[in-house]
C-alpha cells in the first residue's frame, strides 16, 4: 500500500535513468545467471515471470565489501495474433497480429549488510511503436486508461526502492519504501487471487509506498500502504504462518484486511455508469496443504464498505482446488488437477446493496483469454459475476522438465446474471508447449480458444445487437530470458 507522502514520479528522464545505471554497473559487480523461476511443471504458466518480481537469486554478495553489485534484468516479447475479442462475431472481426515488447535492466545495492537499494529501469511498447489498440475500450474505468498508454515507446522507472534490514535494530524487522513489485499469492507461479501489480499497466509493474515484514518463529507479518496507478490507495497487512516442513509435507495459511480508498468501478454492460467507492474492506483468508504427491489449497474473500452514492459492498469470492504430482518410470513429471472459482455478481444495480466482487487488480491467469490481464482478460466484461470449473493436465518430455505440454479447459457462468439474460459464459481451452532453451531463457508457444455463450454475447462491448458466439481466438510465442 502507498500513502501518497512517499509517491514517486512515474516518470524519468532515460539518460539520467542509464547514467545511475553506469555508475553502479562500474562498481565492484558480481554478476550470476538469474534463476528462470522453477522448472517444475506447471499447467498454469500462462503469465510467466517478467522479471519484475525480486524473489528470482541473482548475483550473490560477497563477505566484507562495501557496495555490493547484483546486475539483474529482462527481456520478455510477444507475437501474438488475436480474434472476435469484443464481439465473439466473425462478420465484425477485430482481428488483430502484433508483437509486444517489454524490458528492464537494474541493479541492485547492498550497501552495507543493513542497506540494500534497488533500481530498474522498464521500456514498454508494441513492436513496430505504434500501441496496441485497446480491445475493449468500455470494460475500463477513464482514470485507468492512461496507466495502460503510460510508458509506450519511452522508458521508465519500473523499481526504484530501499530495503532496511534489521530496522530500529529489531533483528527481524524489514522496511521497504519506495517504487517495487507487489503480489501475495498463495501458490509460487501462480497469479495473485486479491492484488498484484504486473495488473494493467505494462511499462509500470511496480507500485508506490511502503512495507514491512516482522518474522516470529514460524509467523511473518507485513503491513503495507500503497498508491494504485488509477489513484487509489491500499492500506492492510497480512498474517502468514508456515509450520516447519515434516518431510514432503507442509502447510501454509494466510490471511490479511485491506482497505482501499478511492476505489474505481469500471463500467459494464449491467451498470454501465462508471462510480466509486469511498471504501472497500477485503477480509482475505487462504491455506495450502502439500502431502507427498497431493496439493491442496483454497482462498476466500469478503468485502464490505461503501460507495459514494452510498450503496453498501457486499461481495464474496474465492476458489479451491487440488493437483496431483507424480513422477514417471523415466523420471518425467506428471500433474493432473482441478479448481473451481467463483466471483459474486450484483444483479440490481438500483438497490442500496452492492453484491459483485471488486477485484480491480487481481493477477488470476490460469486461461489466456478470460482471465489473463497480459493476453485479454474477457472476465472484466462483468464485475465480479463469474464463476468456473477448470480442469489442468500436464507433462514434461525429459527428466529435467525442460520441454513441457500444459492444457487447461475451463467452463464459465455468470452466477447473477441480469433479468432475462443467460447466465452461461462460455468455455475456453488452452494449450502450452514450454521449452526451457537455457538456465535463464525459456520459449512458451501457446493457443487458445473459447467459444462464447449467449451470457457472452449480452455483456459484450460491441453490444448484444453486434457480438455473437463465433470462436474467439489467440495464437502466440512467448520468449523470455532473465540475468
Amino acid at each position: 500500500m502507498s500513502h501518497p507522502s512517499v509517491l514517486l514520479a512515474r516518470h524519468r528522464p532515460l539518460v539520467a535513468s542509464m547514467a545511475i545505471l553506469a555508475v553502479l554497473g562500474a562498481s565492484r559487480a558480481q554478476a550470476e545467471d538469474l534463476n528462470a523461476g522453477d522448472s517444475s511443471l506447471s499447467p498454469s504458466s500462462n503469465n510467466p515471470d517478467d522479471g519484475s518480481q525480486d524473489n528470482p537469486p541473482g548475483g550473490r554478495f560477497g563477505m566484507n565489501v562495501v557496495n555490493q553489485v547484483q546486475l539483474q534484468g529482462f527481456i520478455d516479447l510477444d507475437a501474438l495474433i488475436q480474434n472476435n475479442y469484443t464481439d465473439g462475431n466473425r462478420q465484425n472481426s477485430d482481428h488483430r497480429g502484433y508483437g509486444l515488447l517489454r524490458a528492464g535492466i537494474g541493479a541492485k545495492v547492498k550497501i552495507d549488510e543493513r542497506v540494500t537499494a534497488v533500481l530498474q529501469v522498464g521500456y514498454y511498447n508494441a513492436l513496430g511503436g505504434t500501441a496496441p489498440a485497446t480491445l475493449a475500450p468500455d470494460t475500463y474505468p477513464d482514470d485507468l486508461e492512461p496507466t495502460q498508454r503510460r510508458g509506450d515507446g519511452q522508458a521508465v522507472i519500473n523499481q526504484a526502492y530501499m530495503q532496511l534490514n534489521q530496522f530500529f535494530s529489531f533483528q527481524q524487522l524489514e522496511l521497504d519504501a519506495g517504487r517495487m513489485p507487489v503480489s501475495w499469492y498463495l501458490r509460487n507461479g501462480h497469479g495473485a487471487f486479491l492484488y498484484d501489480s504486473k495488473a494493467y499497466d505494462p511499462a509500470v509493474t511496480s507500485w508506490d509506498g511502503a512495507r514491512a515484514a516482522y518474522d516470529v518463529d514460524s509467523f511473518t507479518f507485513r503491513p503495507y500502504s500503497y498508491s494504485l496507478p488509477d489513484s487509489s490507495t491500499l492500506y492492510g497487512a497480512i498474517l502468514d504462518w508456515e509450520p516447519p516442513r515434516s518431510g514432503s509435507n507442509r502447510a501454509f495459511i494466510t490471511t490479511s484486511v485491506d482497505l482501499e480508498r478511492n476505489v474505481v468501478l469500471r463500467p459494464v454492460a449491467a451498470d454501465p455508469t462508471p462510480d466509486q467507492g469511498s471504501r472497500l474492506l477485503t477480509y482475505y483468508a487462504g491455506a495450502e496443504f502439500t502431502f507427498d504427491q497431493f496439493d491442496i489449497y483454497g482462498e476466500v474473500a469478503t468485502q464490505r464498505g461503501s460507495q459514494s452514492d452510498g450503496a453498501q459492498f457486499d461481495g464474496w469470492g474465492g476458489n479451491a482446488g487440488m493437483e496431483y504430482r507424480a513422477n514417471l518410470q523415466g523420471g518425467e513429471q506428471f500433474v493432473i488437477g482441478v479448481k473451481g472459482d467463483y466471483l459474486s455478481g450484483d444483479s440490481n444495480s438500483q438497490d442500496s446493496r452492492y453484491h459483485a466482487f471488486i477485484n480491480n487488480w487481481s493477477g488470476t491467469d490460469d486461461t489466456y483469454i478470460v482471465e489473463s490481464p497480459k493476453y485479454g482478460q474477457l472476465s472484466h466484461y462483468v464485475q465480479g459475476n463469474l464463476e468456473d470449473l477448470k480442469g489442468i493436465m500436464g507433462m514434461s518430455f525429459d527428466d529435467h522438465n525442460r520441454v513441457r505440454l500444459n492444457a487447461t479447459a475451463g467452463y464459465f457462468r455468470m452466477p447473477h446474471p441480469q433479468s432475462g439474460q443467460s447466465s452461461a459464459f462460455g468455455s475456453e481451452g488452452d494449450l502450452t508447449l514450454v521449452w526451457q532453451y537455457t538456465y535463464s531463457t525459456t520459449f512458451n508457444f501457446f493457443a487458445a480458444g473459447f467459444k462464447p455463450q449467449a451470457g457472452f454475447v449480452a455483456v459484450a462491448p460491441a453490444g448484444p445487437l453486434h457480438s455473437s458466439t463465433n470462436l474467439v481466438t489467440l495464437l502466440g510465442i512467448n520468449l523470455l530470458t532473465t540475468f
